[in-house]
């Protein structure tokens, strides 16, 4: 990468105003971003808007909305947008699940490298301009991204997004710290050489989440690097209520069993560490249960009390950066992110179904 390139790459600007000015459509676009959605009202027009405001690569861009057959009015917000902006098209996506609308947009880009993005999400300006870059001066590289930076607006949903970018929360994900800079097992919104997929295939359709990770496995048993640099900036709306982010967590855990089935290796070891926790935490348990007096107490609750610790430690240490109200609830939100992976993992393996009627919230799988 040249020295130009590394410093830009420690700066960064953010722009969402509505595009007002009408820009031609490049016959033969440098870039193809695809966003699969549905049912995002709230989010669309934010999200749509940043990616039409972006700083074009070489040649152009062109934008893909694969929308799942959304009934909450996001439909009117596109139709809007798509005739204010050329470059801007919609697609129908009558499957309803994610890897069907990203392999959609896929067959219908006409860019050079494609980028597979999410509605539930802003982009700095120069977001993919970054990532065209890195892909420009470094062609050992395959896929490139950034990582991701959580928002939200509610004290639960700041607590969600704190533990969505600590070690706590979620282990060594080298995409979920905001500076990190390198090479990663995967990006949250990953921009490709369109040829990766001609070598590796695209995403399977039977995993209605994971699907991602699952296409990383892939690319990286074929010898494919994943390069992010924190100057490819995002902002990540994550969710706001208990039942939301349980769902979410369950539905991770649930599908990461049939990547299980198909490669008999999970994409990478840290994804299994709820699971053989909470195995521990039952192990536990039940040795304590069957020893007596002070001996099984000791057993049955050190586990657990170490781990209640440890994130009420974490919260603790983040009430000055995030707020109290954030860093009194992390203990709450990591503990619900792991639960729900664990318990949707066991559900997974118990079952051993792929059912697409699992997912019911659509929009992407935001790993």
């Amino acid at each position: 990468m040249s020295r130009r390139v590394q410093s830009e790459l420690m700066s960064t600007s953010y722009h969402t105003d509505p595009v007002t000015v009408h820009h031609a459509q490049p016959a033969c676009p440098g870039v193809t971003m695809v966003v699969p959605c549905r049912n995002e009202r709230d989010h669309i027009e934010d999200c749509v808007r940043s990616l039409l405001s972006q700083e074009p690569p070489e040649s152009g861009y062109e934008l893909l909305i694969v929308d799942g057959m959304s009934d909450d009015g996001t439909r009117e917000i596109l139709r809007r947008l798509e005739a204010e902006d050329p470059r801007l098209r919609v697609i129908d996506n009558p499957d309803r699940i994610t890897p069907s609308a990203m392999n959609a947009g896929i067959r219908m880009a006409r860019g050079r490298y494609i980028a597979i993005l999410g509605a539930h999400a802003t982009y700095a300006v120069d977001y993919i301009r970054t990532c065209a870059d890195i892909l420009d001066l470094q062609p050992e590289v395959w896929c490139s991204g950034g990582p991701i930076v959580s928002r939200a607006r509610g004290a639960f949903g700041r607590a969600v997004a704190a533990a969505m970018s600590h070690p706590a929360g979620v282990g060594n994900a080298k995409h979920r710290f905001p500076e990190y800079g390198g090479h990663a097992e995967g990006a949250c919104f990953p921009m490709f050489r369109r040829e990766t997929f001609e070598r590796v295939g695209m995403y399977d359709e039977c995993l209605v989440r994971n699907q991602d990770d699952e296409l990383n496995l892939r690319v990286a048993r074929a010898g494919g690097k994943v390069f992010i640099s924190p100057r490819a900036r995002c902002e990540y709306y994550v969710r706001e209520t208990v039942p939301g982010l349980f769902r979410q967590y369950y539905q991770y855990g649930y599908w990461r069993v049939a990547v299980l089935r198909k490669h008999r290796i999970p994409a990478s070891w840290r994804q299994m560490a709820p699971v053989a926790f909470f195995g521990l935490i039952l192990a536990g348990l039940g040795a304590g249960f069957w020893l007596s007096g002070t001996s099984g107490l000791i057993v049955a609750v050190t586990i657990p009390a170490v781990y209640v610790f440890l994130l009420l430690a974490s919260g603790l240490c983040l009430v000055a950066r995030a707020g109290a109200g954030a860093g009194l609830l992390f203990p709450l939100a990591a503990g619900i992110m792991h639960l729900a992976y664990a318990t949707g993992f066991v559900a997974g393996f118990v079952t051993g179904k792929r059912d697409r009627a699992m997912s019911n919230e659509g929009g992407l799988n935001e790993s």
